[in-house]
This record gives C-alpha cells, structure tokens and sequence, in this order.
C-alpha cells in the first residue's frame, strides 16, 4: 500500500514536471497539418482563413504578439473559426541571442494579449526562426506552454514562385507532416495563391488534415 502511494506521488510529480506534455505537436495518423506564422495580416489572414473555411480544414497560427494587439479582430475570427491560435512571441526575435530579462514580454505577454482577445490561453510557443536551445524551452514549459519547432518549411517566405512552394510541398506530403507557412508581414500572395493547389493535392494523396498543439 505504501508503495503504491509512492507509485502516485512520483507520477503526478512527473505530470508536474512536464508541464504540457498533454498537448499533442504532431498530427494525427493519415493527416498533415498546416501551420501559419507570423500573422496576423489584415491582408492576409483574412484570404487564409477563406480558403480554410472553404475546404472546411482547420489550422494552427502562431501569432506575433505585437501584430495581435493591432488586429484582436483577426484573432478573434481565427478562434471564431475552429482554428488554434498560439504564441510566436512578441516581435519575432532570436530567443537564443535575447536578454533574460526580455524573456517574459516575448514569451509571456503574447498569451497574456491572446487570452484578453479570446479568453482562452495559447497552450504552445513555436519559436521565431527554428532557433532555441534548452533553457528556452525548460522557460517555455514553466510558463505552461509546450515548445514547438518550426517543422517542414515551405520556404513561402523566399517567394519562389507558386509552382514551387507547390510542388515543393506536394513531395514532402505524409502522414504526420507538419507544414509551416506564413500569413504574417508583406507579400504573401504567393502563399495564398498556393495554398488551394497545395490543399487539392494533399487530399489527392488520400490524406487528412489535422491540428497541432491540441489538448
């Protein structure tokens, strides 16, 4: 009996420990997952989010705390929607090259202006660049929240042209892929643009889409 209430309190310090080990980061069997950064966009985001809305597929976005404070509107529609929305700090920085000091306003303060809009609280933090490193992500799991990598990069951001951010992602497409795309800052079209021809081909490929970072 003793040992089984040892068994209990090692587990749930465990639990402790892991902070939001609960959180799924990959998608599920048989499905991919589109993941949007650095948005929200007034121009943008709204083009995204009818295209989702017309293949009926729901995504995670990681916004920028700095352009969430500009847009509630948008996060709130992203919400509205069925979309997750998460944390991708407050000005995109280098987490690695930043202060300690500076950790909490471009960790914390984005779910805190995430959680007024929406009243729900970002369970995952995808840091800016790919780039993170272990006190990173131990600060990211002691604010209650899951650190997330980048995962398959469309390299949209270079503009290569429609056709390529296609079939670029079109031959990376299986189950489990996680596809990371942005919405945020200038020139986005192409993304847009690709996005209905990416979306028909993944289907064709008899895959489904599911979100990441959900509890």
């Amino acid at each position: 009996m003793q040992m089984q209430k040892i068994i209990i309190v090692m587990i749930m310090l465990l639990m402790t420990s892991l902070g939001h080990a609960t959180v799924r980061t990959t998608p599920l069997p048989g499905t991919v997952a589109l993941t949007f950064d650095d948005g929200p966009s007034r121009i943008y985001t709204p083009q995204i989010l009818d295209i989702l809305k017309k293949y009926h597929i729901k995504a995670t976005f990681f916004v920028v705390g700095a352009s969430a404070k500009e847009y509630p509107d948008l996060i709130q529609r992203i919400q509205a929607e069925g979309h997750y929305v998460n944390d991708h700090t407050m000005t995109h920085p280098l987490l690695t090259r930043l202060a300690k000091n500076k950790w909490y306003f471009e960790m914390v303060e984005p779910a805190n202006i995430v959680q007024k809009i929406i009243g729900k609280r970002p369970v995952c933090l995808r840091y800016p660049f790919g780039m993170s490193n272990q006190a990173i992500r131990d600060y990211i799991r002691s604010q209650n929240m899951a650190p997330v990598p980048m995962g398959f990069n469309s390299f949209d951001y270079e503009r290569p042209g429609v056709a390529k951010i296609t079939s670029w992602v079109l031959q990376n497409a299986r189950s489990g892929q996680v596809f990371l795309f942005h919405d945020g800052y200038d020139k986005r079209e192409q993304t847009v643009a690709a996005l209905p021809l990416i979306i028909e081909g993944i289907q064709k490929k008899g895959l489904g889409f599911s979100q990441i970072c959900a509890t």
